[in-house]
C-alpha cells in the first residue's frame, strides 16, 4: 500500500516542525508537511518495534537515486529543511523494497 505526503519549506509564516509519525510502516499525516526554511524540521517517529529504512529522494527521479537512512525502532530521525528543499520519501523494511510512500517538498 502506498501513501502520498510532502514536506514544503515557504517564507511565509509556517511552523518551525513537524511530525511524520510510522505506524505498522504507514506515514501519518498523509498529504503535504510544511516547515519554514533553514529553521525548519521535520520529524519521522517510529511507533513500531522494528527499524525501518527512510529512502529520500527528489521528484522526477528514480527512488534507487535517493539516500537511505536507517529509523532505528521506537526512535526518531530530524530532516532538517533549507529554502527550497523538496524530497520524496519512502518508509521500506530494512531487508526488500516494499514500501510506503510519501513526499516532502520546500520552494
Amino acid at each position: 500500500m502506498s501513501t502520498t505526503g510532502a514536506a514544503r519549506a515557504k517564507e511565509t509564516t509556517l511552523a518551525r516542525s513537524a511530525t511524520i509519525s510510522i505506524r505498522k510502516q504507514e506515514p501519518s499525516p498523509r498529504g503535504k508537511v510544511e516547515v519554514a526554511p533553514w529553521t525548519g524540521r521535520v520529524h519521522f517517529m517510529n511507533k513500531d518495534k522494528k527499524d525501518y529504512r527512510l529512502r529520500f529522494w527528489k521528484p522526477d527521479t528514480e527512488p534507487l537515486t535517493g539516500i537511505d537512512i536507517l529509523l532505528p525502532a521506537k526512535s526518531r530521525v530530524t530532516v532538517m529543511i533549507k529554502k527550497g528543499d523538496e524530497f520524496h520519501y519512502g518508509v521500506f523494511h530494512t531487508k526488500g523494497d516494499e514500501a510506503a510512500l510519501g513526499k516532502a517538498a520546500a520552494p
